[in-house]
């Protein structure tokens, strides 16, 4: 889901959708060059989904599309699944991100761990998680 959010990945779709926009100057009116940078933008988004979807479900990814287990920790989030267990602590965690659907805790740049809204409760007790995740990291 990172991919979706990606600055990079982003500005490379902006980048090559201006590129359509500027080789078709003088060539065609300006609002068909607009509508096909649109297009070629949207398309690439489509081709991403579709790349991920079938990379996620198709390939070998049992370890990663199975129930986990969160647990906050005084040192450290705790994740663990019936193939293994992590601890990654508060101090080499680089991001705490709540967007609506799901919290993403980035353990690194490009990994992160994805609570669906589905994983808890209620929203207070999404909220309340949430907080202590972020008091926690900005303990850290």
């Amino acid at each position: 889901m990172h991919q979706f959010f990606s600055v990079p990945i982003q500005l490379l779709y902006v980048g090559i959708s201006g590129l359509i926009i500027y080789s078709s100057i003088g060539e065609q009116p300006l609002y068909v060059s607009v509508i096909a940078a649109i297009l070629v933008y949207l398309g690439m988004w489509v081709i991403q989904l579709f790349f991920n979807v079938f990379y996620l479900c198709l390939g070998k990814n049992r370890s990663l599309l199975t129930q986990h287990i969160v647990e906050i920790q005084e040192d450290a989030i705790y994740v663990e699944t019936q193939f293994g267990r992590s601890y990654h602590f508060w101090s080499g965690l680089v991001k705490v991100i709540n967007h609506p659907g799901f919290i993403a805790v980035y353990i690194n740049a490009n990994a992160a761990h994805i609570l669906p809204d589905r994983a808890f409760s209620s929203p207070e007790y999404r909220q309340q998680f949430l907080s202590a995740l972020k008091n926690k990291l900005r303990a850290a």
